[in-house]
């Protein structure tokens, strides 16, 4: 796949991991890395047999605890098993700018190691972008249930959750779709989206969307975002792309515009993009949204795009101001800030500031955790 980024000489790429978490996770991963194999990706499971069979970079996690099987739904399993690996997933975060997790909830391994990662992440310093896949309603009330609370628990601390409902990617016309075809589209939704913000961060777009841009979303959008993506191809590529997310199931048929607090466009094509084209996308995206929207837009051209247009659109449905401010913590810029409802005055120790603070592993204990931490407090 010709997707792969070129950085652009003398300029730092951010960098960004896509780690694929439980079974439905690594196999996500390691189709993108077939088709990329430069991206920076990792799979990680329990299940021996799982990552033998994907043959790509993985970490096997849980070996005594699973003893090489599944976590068998067990979310318990799935949360030990990662903190007796936690070392490993450290050491993958050195110097990474943004986590990508993909995952499927509801079940084990899934539900039980991504808040663990999530947590360790921001403890990193790193932005988390999680891309989660709900289970479809015949997979019972139990696994609604797991992945409910895992979403509570991932939201925690990952800077932002695209929830994609695999029930929303279907209709009563799929129903005789081959079941790995079925699955398949899943997986797809998310590798469009891994690669569509793999571009916009790695290549020196014609107009402006960059790092910081995805910083400044992924802080202030409440914990959760909803994904699109769209191809087009042919002299109608604009039209054809423009309609693609107006109806894009995953927008509710492009009613989540209409409501939207924030949102992030990015579009690519091949030296032979117009104007009017990115003019025929922007304008129609543009009549849905509201007004007072927060938006940021870019373009990439790539030369393997010849002929074709993609868009890629992230929306936030909430728009919050951080609860501790980096500039106000003395935090350097690539340290996230915690999200939350409630803005708390930072003060100091009152009578005891002429005392010694209590400092472990160069931690002063006498600084609230959440503030230490930059942990976001649960609502």
């Amino acid at each position: 796949m010709s997707d792969q980024a070129i950085p652009e000489a003398g300029n730092r790429v951010p960098r960004m991991l896509v780690m694929g978490v439980g079974s439905s996770g690594a196999r996500a991963v390691a189709g993108m890395l077939s088709l990329n194999p430069e991206m920076n990706a990792v799979s990680i499971d329990t299940d021996t047999k799982v990552l033998e069979a994907i043959n790509s970079n993985s970490i096997h996690i849980g070996i005594t605890v699973t003893r090489g099987n599944s976590a068998g739904g067990d979310v318990e399993l799935g949360r030990q098993s990662i903190e007796k690996d936690s070392i490993n997933i450290r050491n993958q975060l050195r110097q990474i700018d943004l986590l990508v997790l993909v995952t499927g909830l509801g079940g084990g391994t899934g539900s039980g190691a991504v808040p663990v990662i999530t947590r360790i992440a921001r403890e990193a310093g790193a932005l988390v972008l999680a891309l989660v896949t709900m289970p479809f309603k015949f997979e019972g009330p139990k696994a609604a249930r797991i992945a409910e609370d895992a979403l509570k628990r991932i939201r925690s601390h990952a800077d932002a959750i695209v929830r994609i409902p695999n029930e929303r990617l279907f209709c009563r016309e799929d129903a005789d779709l081959p079941v790995e075809q079925v699955f398949a589209r899943s997986h797809q939704i998310m590798l469009d989206g891994i690669f569509a913000l793999s571009r916009m961060l790695s290549r020196n777009g014609i107009c402006g969307l960059d790092f910081a841009c995805i910083h400044t979303m992924l802080r202030n959008c409440d914990g959760f975002c909803h994904y699109a993506g769209a191809d087009g191809s042919g002299e109608q590529r604009a039209d054809t792309v423009a309609e693609s997310i107006m109806t894009h199931r995953l927008l509710n048929k492009g009613r989540m515009l209409e409501n939207a607090a924030g949102i992030i466009v990015g579009l690519t094509g091949g030296r032979d993009l117009k104007l009017c084209e990115i003019e025929a996308v922007m304008n129609r995206i543009q009549e849905k949204l509201p007004d007072e929207v927060w938006m940021n837009f870019g373009v990439a051209v790539d030369p393997a795009f010849e002929g074709r247009l993609s868009a890629m659109v992230l929306v936030a449905e909430q728009w919050k101001e951080p609860l501790v401010d980096d500039q106000q913590m003395g935090l350097p810029y690539s340290r996230k800030t915690g999200q939350g409802e409630l803005l708390l005055e930072v003060t100091g120790k009152g009578e005891f500031s002429y005392t010694d603070p209590t400092v472990y592993n160069n931690e002063d204990l006498d600084v609230p955790t959440y503030i230490r931490r930059d942990i976001k407090l649960p609502r």
